[in-house]
């Protein structure tokens, strides 16, 4: 891109559809987060942004200093559907974020309580990444000799449940200051939302296009993964024996090229052939839905990002208009079939972010 990049930071937030504030608050506490602006939308105005038909009432999650990787806990009037509930992270439109924890079997025992409890909880057991196979140009690539040699990786737990949709990654053996703050005070000792996973089906990585040449994120990493070569993703993706797939990460345009300089506020997208015959769960992960249902990333111009949308295949465009928090924003379909909220970021912002 000759241009500046037209994104400002890291993921902004991830949007939750929710019944009421309350338990969702304190559940999201736990984690280190707290209760920071609110707003509201009449149905009018919420059908011109989000074209769903419904009073919304929003709450934004802040994470300790954070400028990126927040919540809004929305609550419709009416929402459109029930969400896609406990369903796996296997699915087309799929939506989910991930956190560093200190301790992951920390929340793997209370997810094991709430289940003995009856609370309706789906994880998937801790899976180990070994960064030197799964990352060689930025961990080495040699061997680890066990029990001999110091092992870099990082543990994967996934856990998810009606309202909300988390993958809680451990390090082991290095440590990336920029790449989530974990909240030591928290009960579960957790960062600010370090990444957004999306999983769509596509014949070709042409749809994950628009992220670096129009949003203009760093695409970092593209890997092509076989059923045979899988790690943490075997187990999370339900995969079938002798299934491909392929992911791709994204990074702010400030992020660098190594541990001490990469930064949070990743997109990590898994893209299947069509044929895995993934379930579509678009509808359920859309805005109006309860549980994850949208994106959020803040741009140095919304009217120019607006015009490069509708430009490079975007769909479902709206106006600009005021979302909840009084922000110019506008919602689109993106050529990988997700919606998205695209909002103006601020002038210190922009004098603060920026590369």
């Amino acid at each position: 891109m000759t241009h500046k990049p037209r994104a400002i930071g890291g993921l902004h937030e991830v949007c939750i559809g929710v019944p009421s504030f309350e338990v969702p608050l304190v559940y999201w506490q736990a984690f280190g987060f707290k209760e920071g602006a609110s707003g509201a939308l009449s149905a009018a105005d919420a059908n011109a942004l989000y074209g769903v038909n419904s009073g919304l009432n929003s709450m934004r999650l802040q994470h300790q200093d954070a400028d990126h990787g927040l919540i809004r806990l929305m609550k419709w009037d009416t929402p459109t559907n029930d969400g896609v509930s406990v369903a796996p992270f296997r699915g087309h439109g799929s939506r989910w974020s991930g956190q560093f924890a200190r301790d992951i079997l920390d929340i793997a025992n209370h997810a094991a309580i709430a289940r003995k409890q009856g609370y309706p909880v789906y994880d998937v057991p801790p899976s180990f990444i070994d960064l030197s196979s799964y990352n060689p140009a930025m961990f080495g690539g040699k061997p680890v000799l066990p029990f001999t040699d110091k092992i870099v990786a990082v543990r994967e737990y996934s856990m998810i449940q009606p309202l909300s949709r988390q993958a809680v990654l451990e390090r082991f053996g290095y440590d990336s200051k920029l790449l989530g703050k974990i909240s030591e005070a928290s009960l579960l000792r957790t960062s600010q939302i370090a990444h957004g996973g999306m999983m769509f089906t596509a014949d070709t990585d042409a749809p994950t296009d628009f992220y670096d040449k129009v949003l203009g994120l760093k695409r970092v990493m593209v890997q092509e993964t076989t059923w045979d070569k899988a790690m943490a993703s075997r187990a999370a993706f339900d995969l079938v024996e002798g299934e491909t797939h392929w992911s791709y990460t994204f990074e702010e345009p400030r992020s660098g090229t190594d541990n001490d300089t990469r930064r949070s506020g990743r997109l990590l997208m898994f893209r299947f052939k069509p044929d895995s015959k993934l379930a579509d769960r678009r509808a359920k992960s859309s805005p109006g839905a309860l549980g994850y249902c949208l994106f959020t990333w803040r741009v140095r111009d919304v009217t120019e990002m607006h015009k490069a949308c509708a430009a490079h295949g975007c769909t479902s465009l709206t106006d600009i208009r005021a979302d909840e928090f009084g922000t110019h924003t506008f919602t689109c379909i993106t050529p990988d079939r997700f919606v998205w909220l695209f909002e103006q970021a601020s002038e210190t912002e922009i004098a603060t972010m920026s590369v």
